[in-house]
């Protein structure tokens, strides 16, 4: 597979893309989509134990997600 950069990440890879969570549509690094799967994972525990999730974790969530669209 040919090399290409992350848009999330920015690192240049070699690996298959995976497609982000965030818009269903962006292809980003396997690394970023595990990041991605975790961070939902924790984000739907939080809210089970009704605990409040970082505002700043989810803002930068949204900050990328804003450079890529």
């Amino acid at each position: 597979m040919n090399e290409w950069k992350c848009p999330k990440c920015k690192k240049t890879v070699d690996c298959h893309p995976g497609t982000s969570r965030r818009d269903n549509k962006t292809k980003i690094c396997s690394e970023c989509c595990t990041d991605e799967a975790i961070f939902d994972f924790q984000v739907a525990q939080a809210k089970q134990k009704k605990k409040i999730f970082p505002e700043n974790f989810i803002a930068l969530e949204k900050e990328w997600l804003k450079e890529v669209n």
